[in-house]
Order: C-alpha cells, then sequence, then structure tokens
C-alpha cells in the first residue's frame, strides 16, 4: 500500500527484511506468503531473489532513507506480521527492536503497530459487508 515510496535499492533491501520478518516466529503462515507475495508485485520486483543479507546490513543501509519511507517499512512488515489476524509477542519485540534501530521512539512504533492492526480489522470487516 504504501511501497510506492521505495527506491528499488529500498524495495530491495525491504524484500529482505520483510524475509526475515516472515521466520521470526518460527513459522511462516499462507497468508504471510501472499502478503510477500503481493510486495514483490507492488514493489515490480516480482523476479528478486532473497539473498539471505544479515539484519544489521539491511538496516544500515536503510538507516539513510527518509523518515517516511522508514515508516512505510514498518506498517507494512506490521501488516505482513497481522496477516493471520495476530501480532505474537515475539514478533512485536522484533517490530520494536527494528523501530528502535531507524531510531524510532517506543510510543510512536507502538502507534504505528496498533494503527495497521486497527486498519486490517477495518478492511475485514468491509469484506465481511461485501460479502454478505
Amino acid at each position: 500500500m504504501f511501497l510506492g515510496l521505495l527506491n528499488e535499492k529500498e524495495g530491495k533491501n525491504f524484500l529482505e527484511l520483510a524475509s526475515i520478518a516472515m521466520n521470526v516466529d518460527g513459522e511462516v503462515v499462507d497468508q504471510e506468503r501472499k502478503v510477500f507475495s503481493t510486495y514483490r508485485f507492488e514493489l515490480g520486483l516480482e523476479k528478486y531473489e532473497i539473498k539471505n543479507k544479515e539484519y544489521k546490513n539491511i538496516v544500515r543501509e536503510l538507516k539513510s532513507s527518509r523518515t517516511p519511507v522508514l515508516r512505510a517499512i514498518i506498517i507494512e512488515l506490521a501488516g505482513m506480521m497481522d496477516a493471520d489476524e495476530e501480532i505474537e509477542k515475539v514478533e512485536e519485540n522484533w517490530l520494536l527492536k527494528l523501530g528502535a534501530d531507524f531510531d524510532f521512539r517506543d510510543s510512536e512504533m507502538r502507534k504505528m503497530i496498533r494503527w495497521t492492526q486497527d486498519f486490517n480489522d477495518l478492511l475485514a470487516e468491509g469484506y465481511m459487508y461485501i460479502n454478505k
């Protein structure tokens, strides 16, 4: 949804980070795979092959990005983690660490995570009304 803010290099680093994020809780669910696939499409990087870059290197490269890009990355990753309708504690802690590594305050991170969950809930409710 917000990935249009990212340039190609940021997009590739985002996919690397999303690949790590999917595995944070030790289980990659089908919903997360589907969201990851839409990320590839939205970024125009359908053929990009994950290189398994290290977290610290990805963060280092992304830290120079504009703040709106970093916020978009956080929101999109939170959305993927909430794809199964729950952000588990280990996933939340990972997001909070990422936010700290991007120099976001904890309160701002929690607000972005909560907004993402609320948005996903509203979207699901809208689909429920439409498909009634």
